[in-house]
């Protein structure tokens, strides 16, 4: 038994360097990494995992624990790009009003 537990240990890793990734806001490596990393998910679960049960259940502890803390991370990212995108667009109607009134 055991023969799917190196593609959990890679999910676990992949995990770990997204954190990283959004705690250092490098979000296109982030983004790219996540797609990998629900590729591996799926792939590991689309079968009954050859992982033994004690082994597996704190793989996924670890994994929707930390999934947390990206999603917290993805929130705040979201928020900073609302903010910029509401900022953009007062400059944009600024801008506007100023060379209309030109």
């Amino acid at each position: 038994m055991n023969s799917d537990f190196p593609q959990l240990l890679s999910i676990i890793a992949d995990t770990k360097k997204l954190i990283d990734l959004a705690e250092n806001a490098q979000w296109d490596e982030f983004v790219t990494l996540e797609k990998t990393r629900d590729v591996a998910v799926k792939t590991l679960f689309a079968s009954k995992p050859d992982i033994e049960p004690v082994k597996l259940a704190e793989g996924i502890q670890f994994v929707l624990e930390k999934n947390k803390i990206l999603t917290q991370y993805s929130h705040s990212q979201m928020d900073s790009l609302r903010m910029e995108m509401s900022k953009a667009g007062h400059a944009h109607k600024a801008i506007n009003a100023y060379l209309t009134t030109s």
